[in-house]
């Protein structure tokens, strides 16, 4: 007998197409499912992998076991003339039948409900592309000139409610407010932010009357959409700023189903008292954030506690006062070491603040990314980083919050989802800076150094003066080994900026200056710059003095501040207990030490 019929005849051939037929159907459930438990991409090839490695044992066990009234056994230990392989045979054809319907029915679904979603986006994706937009800052025509705030908080707050639109692609504040001043053309303006509209306007006060112009104008022909003139009491300013974001989501032809239109509605408060005080403070913070002037940053958290004292029910402002207390935990970040608080004071002041924006928060989505705040603080590394992916499927373009995203699976050590944060930040970062900054500022860790670098320089070419970017492309292109655009960089930092002293440190450090380094270190000690000094000592190779210097943030109550520098990936949190204590609660796999390649020359 062949051996093709003797395959034949024990169903080997059927349970092969049996087999990849169901393979193929747990495939699909497998990338249908994955996705919606939000587990890590390496689930669905370890399921592909599987499958394969069991296919192989599974044709043997076709070849040398028999089905029989009794059980299983072996092929070689049943009589021919009681083998029952035709009847089995049959029952197999049926099974192949019914799996076959089966994934017929799954490609159908596919492809008018599951594909034809995609095919829809992409049919769409023009249509889509229309419905952008970058809110700039309303010009202050006072007379006095004393309603800059005003003007630039009011075009944040519209931009905020635009941003909740779902369907609505909005330019990030940074992005957008880059363009304050700018006598560039609204159409060059719309072409470098990726957006088909532009929202511009003006403000003018005079006592307690208000007068706001606003214009929604089509970037491709100026051609102006809407435009409103608002003369009111100052008292009305909520009223008209909601009057705004709905007439201008109208006029784009959103989808603005009853759900998402009182979403974006609602401003946070009624009191105009506290509107005002928050308003004030954003624009100080943000004021801060790009001077660095550092009393503006105390100025601004005191506006925020001005608001949440006058309405105790306004989240926005509860929220954006923990966030002063979330960086004096953090050492690493801008707008830290503000305060003499103690560390049981910062926590205390922080965890008051977050509860009050959660318990307030006016939609649950807006009180999930709170609670992915609140946890990411606490180190709750994997609940963090599940409510920020459950939050970024209902606002993809939160920028953000893929910052957020990114950061917990920095200090988790999760690279599937700092990769999933970053490819996302990339694209976004085509046109959003604050995306394109944040974007250079991790890829260089998990992606090739180069294409990381590449990308930065690509963005500086739309935003060759961004102090970050700039700062992050340098860092990077030192990573990619490519010395001589770094030094192009660096001396462009020098010339746009006073002192940017890792810079400077850095490029001394490649270049084989090692008493600039020492007088780098000499110039940030005892300023609020010192957490520099860790960076400067690695680069020198002094790892103990290194680990001494961290020493002192480390706290047993209060692992917030040692915990920041886990966004690095050359650092080593082994000599650090208490951060020790997390690593393994959190179950943290922390990739291996990386050396960066401009380390400084041994002393002499």
């Amino acid at each position: 007998m062949s051996l093709f019929n003797e395959l034949k005849r024990r169903n080997v051939f059927r349970v092969a197409i049996a087999y990849l037929i169901t393979a193929w159907l747990l495939i699909q459930l497998a990338d249908i499912l994955i996705p919606m438990l939000t587990l890590p991409e390496w689930v669905a090839r370890l399921v592909f992998l599987l499958l394969v490695i069991l296919f192989i044992p599974t044709l043997i066990a076709a070849w040398a076991l028999e089905l029989t009234p009794d059980g299983l056994k072996l092929e070689k230990d049943v009589d021919r003339s009681s083998s029952i392989t035709p009847s089995t045979g049959k029952k197999l054809n049926g099974v192949t039948i019914g799996l076959l319907a089966l994934a017929v029915a799954v490609l159908l679904v596919d492809k008018f409900y599951l594909s034809g979603d995609d095919a829809a986006t992409v049919a769409t994706e023009e249509m889509l592309a229309d419905k952008s937009i970058a809110v700039l800052p309303f010009a202050d025509l006072s007379q006095e000139q004393d309603q800059e705030w005003f003007a630039d908080g009011l075009a944040e707050e519209i931009l905020n409610s635009l941003a909740r639109t779902p369907d609505l692609l909005v330019a990030s504040r940074t992005s957008a407010f880059a363009y304050k001043g700018s006598d560039k053309d609204l159409r060059v303006i719309a072409t470098e932010l990726g957006v088909a509209h532009i929202l511009e306007g003006s403000v003018r006060r005079a006592g307690d009357r208000l007068r706001i112009t606003a214009q929604l104008i089509r970037a491709s022909d100026g051609f102006h959409l809407w435009s409103q003139n608002y003369d009111r009491d100052v008292a009305d300013v909520i009223d008209m700023q909601e009057d705004l974001a709905t007439n201008i989501a109208t006029a784009l032809e959103t989808t603005m189903d009853p759900e998402a239109l009182e979403d974006m509605l609602q401003v946070g408060t009624q009191s105009v008292e506290a509107y005002h005080a928050y308003l004030q403070g954003l624009a100080l913070r943000r004021s801060a954030q790009e001077t660095g002037e550092r009393d503006e940053g105390r100025l601004a958290y005191e506006k925020f506690e001005e608001a949440r004292r006058i309405d105790p029910g306004f989240s926005e402002a509860h929220s954006s006062a923990s966030f002063f207390w979330q960086a004096q935990a953090t050492p690493t970040m801008q707008g830290s070491n503000l305060t003499d608080a103690s560390n049981t004071e910062i926590q205390q002041n922080y965890e008051e603040r977050v509860d009050q924006a959660i318990a307030t928060a006016r939609t649950a989505i807006d009180r999930r990314v709170l609670e992915g705040e609140k946890a990411l603080f606490k180190l709750r590394l994997r609940r963090a980083i599940g409510l920020f992916r459950s939050y970024l499927e209902e606002r993809p373009n939160d920028i953000e919050a893929w910052i957020k995203l990114r950061d917990a699976a920095q200090y988790a050590g999760d690279i599937e989802n700092q990769r999933w944060a970053l490819q996302h930040l990339q694209e976004l970062g085509k046109t959003q800076i604050l995306a394109a900054q944040m974007h250079v500022a991790g890829a260089y860790q998990v992606y090739d150094p180069k294409l990381a670098a590449e990308y930065g320089l690509q963005a500086l070419e739309r935003w060759p003066d961004n102090y970050a970017l700039l700062y992050q492309t340098h860092r990077t292109l030192m990573w990619a080994r490519q010395p001589e655009k770094a030094a192009e960089l660096a001396k462009r930092v020098d010339e746009l900026f006073d002192f940017e002293p890792m810079v400077q440190a850095r490029q001394a450090c490649m270049e084989g200056r090692s008493d600039d380094v020492e007088a780098v270190i000499e110039l940030v000690e005892g300023t609020e710059r010192r957490n520099l000094i860790w960076l400067i000592l690695k680069l020198q190779g002094k790892t103990q003095a290194a680990i001494d210097e961290l020493k002192r943030h480390e706290s047993e109550d209060f692992p917030q501040a040692i915990a920041s520098w886990l966004t690095y990936n050359t650092f080593d949190p082994t000599p650090y207990p208490v951060l020790m204590e997390i690593v393994e609660r959190e179950g943290i796999q922390r990739p291996p030490l990386a050396e960066p390649p401009y380390l400084c020359p041994p002393s002499r």
